[in-house]
């Protein structure tokens, strides 16, 4: 008898410690809420080896870059879950509502707890510089357990600008 409590306790502690060691998202609803803003100023200069990204990406390669901020009222999770990482970024894209463009900046998002938002997300700092007419979006991955970086939610704004 004192054998087989032996091997459940042992059973329970491994398994306790695998669940602990888990990445934490799971099946989220993770969302940007509310309003966005963008601001990409004069051209910073020249990075021969890119400048430090977080998120999804931690280097966007050699090249000009301007200064940049961007983000939105809120970050908002509106499952019963923990949410994973999050990579809170911004794009360029071709037209309005593609579904591929051209990454300027990412950065990092701790994640959010159930039923929880974080407001007025803002990040700052050296975007890429296209000197092209797109449009800007900003889109948020979370890192899952699963299958890794997965696209959550975008905010489109409909004006053409020059990146």
């Amino acid at each position: 008898m004192k054998n087989i409590i032996t091997k459940f306790t042992t059973a329970a502690a491994i398994l306790f410690t695998a669940a602990s060691t888990l990445p934490e998202a799971q099946a989220t609803n993770v969302t940007i809420d509310g309003g966005g803003f963008y601001s990409v100023r004069n051209i910073e200069g020249y990075h021969g080896n890119g400048v430090t990204q977080s998120g999804r990406y931690t280097n966007l390669g050699s090249g000009y870059y301007h200064n940049t901020n961007y983000g939105m009222d809120f970050l908002t999770n509106h499952s019963s879950y923990k949410s994973g990482s999050m990579s809170f970024e911004f794009w360029a894209m071709p037209y309005y509502k593609a579904t591929t463009g051209i990454i300027l900046m990412t950065r990092y998002v701790d994640p959010l707890t159930a039923y929880t938002s974080n407001p007025n997300i803002s990040r700052f700092g050296s975007g890429v510089a296209l000197n092209a007419n797109r449009f800007p979006e900003i889109d948020l991955w979370e890192l899952t357990s699963s299958v890794g970086w997965k696209f959550r939610s975008a905010f489109r704004f409909t004006v053409k600008d020059w990146l």
